[in-house]
């Protein structure tokens, strides 16, 4: 839903999540592929959350922003 100035709320609240999520990185040659993501510290009270998962044998990801948005995909 639009607001009166013509933004959508919503998407600008999932951009901003994803600006303080850790950051992630794949390499890939003809041979190997590495995946990266740095484990940021959130806190004594915060619990902390897995950022890459594997899909099959051939296929994983790392996500930025909040886990329960990518839980979707």
């Amino acid at each position: 839903i639009f607001s009166p100035q013509g933004r959508l709320h919503q998407v600008e609240y999932a951009l901003e999540a994803v600006k303080q999520g850790s950051a992630a990185v794949g390499l890939r040659s003809k041979t190997h592929a590495v995946l990266l993501a740095l484990k940021r510290s959130t806190g004594e009270l915060a619990s902390y959350q897995q950022k890459m998962f594997r899909i099959d044998d051939h296929v994983g990801i790392a996500i930025a922003g909040l886990t329960s948005d990518a839980r979707v995909l």
